[in-house]
């Protein structure tokens, strides 16, 4: 028997008080951001908001109905969600990969927003354990994959036993690879899932660190184009354009087999996709490159004015004051969970542009 169902925390009043009150003054200090800014440029006012994180949603627990007159529980034992457990789980790429991930299902059906997590070089899913469970428990579905060379991902279909993939020997066409062969196996893990109705696949979120920051945007590219077909369709017939929201953790200019071209040149990606770009301010060279990266997409993400402009805001530049980079930014301390789950219902829930992303079953051209 289906259970009751129940607003996720992301979705319940109180959830988005709290998130107003004060996630949404750390954003409104990212929004500050020049438009255009120079490579490591700093402001010239420091905010306090946006130095100090604020603690709301950082534990990411779905809050049960309350009864206003008595302060008590409504209905307490009865319609809490109970949260599917993770599930372990291997796919294979289109050469030969085993790749493995971890499954983290939604709470709320076909409107389920779906989020991929991508680590950084030498690191594997495990980085992402508190992250994914948090997101977890907000209703996201969250799939967060060992990339080839990495954690469980490095043994090819019909190889030998001692013929294994290593991120600190492998050459740059493996880390291509990761975009066109990985990331191309977890969109076909996401396409199955959303035609069996447990999420939207057009309403896709991909956060990166680090190496994973370029692998999401060499994605939102392939994505853009429709993979290898060279088209995306539209309707059910829909190959592509399923990215809609990017966070990069400590983006980088350059990293081996993972150029920002694609990216940066393709226009879908420069207009369409929002992006939250978080680093940590005390380590000038990621400050530059993340500075950088934000100044290129930055042309076309105007500001946008009024009252209302942190939920028209598609693109912020996040100053955190530390030097740590990378997954080390996912300390509780930085309230990152928080930034995300934040700016992805601002995006993917909030916004009029996410009323249009409706689920659909997807079907290829042919079929």
């Amino acid at each position: 028997m289906r259970s009751k169902r129940i607003a996720p925390a992301f979705e319940t009043r109180a959830f988005r008080y709290a998130v107003g009150a004060s996630i949404a003054a750390v954003l409104l200090a990212l929004v500050a951001v020049p438009t255009q800014p120079a490579v490591g440029s700093e402001p010239e006012k420091k905010s306090p908001t946006a130095e100090k994180q604020p603690p709301p949603a950082s534990k990411g627990e779905p809050e049960r109905a309350k009864d206003k007159n008595s302060g008590k529980d409504k209905d307490k034992g009865k319609d809490e969600v109970k949260i599917p457990k993770p599930e372990d789980l291997t796919v294979q790429t289109g050469d030969g990969l085993y790749l493995f991930l971890t499954y983290y299902p939604g709470l709320r059906g076909k409107q389920t927003i779906p989020i991929v997590l991508l680590h950084g070089w030498k690191q594997s899913r495990n980085d992402y354990k508190d992250l994914a469970l948090g997101l977890q428990a907000l209703g996201y579905a969250v799939i967060v994959p060992d990339l080839r060379g990495h954690g469980e991902s490095t043994r090819m279909k019909g190889g030998r036993r001692d013929d294994v993939l290593d991120a600190a020997k492998m050459p740059a066409t493996q880390f291509t690879l990761m975009v066109r062969q990985d990331m191309k196996a977890i969109k076909d893990f996401v396409w199955a899932r959303n035609n069996a109705g447990e999420l939207n696949i057009d309403k896709l979120c991909v956060v990166g660190a680090e190496m994973g920051a370029s692998v999401a945007l060499g994605f939102a590219a392939y994505d853009a184009v429709g993979y290898d077909v060279g088209m995306t369709f539209y309707g059910p017939l829909k190959l592509g354009r399923f990215v809609k929201s990017l966070v990069l953790i400590s983006p980088k200019w350059k990293f081996t087999g993972l150029p920002l071209t694609a990216a940066i040149s393709n226009p879908a990606v420069q207009k369409d996709i929002s992006m939250l770009i978080l680093v940590g301010k005390q380590d000038p060279r990621a400050m530059a490159e993340a500075t950088r990266i934000h100044g290129i997409f930055a042309r076309s993400h105007p500001e946008p004015e009024g009252d209302d402009k942190i939920d028209k805001q598609t693109l912020f530049l996040g100053r955190l004051d530390t030097s740590l980079q990378g997954t080390k930014l996912l300390d509780p301390k930085f309230n990152v969970q928080g930034l995300i789950a934040d700016f992805v219902y601002r995006r993917l829930t909030k916004s009029d542009e996410s009323k249009e992303w409706v689920w659909k079953q997807r079907k290829f051209p042919h079929q």
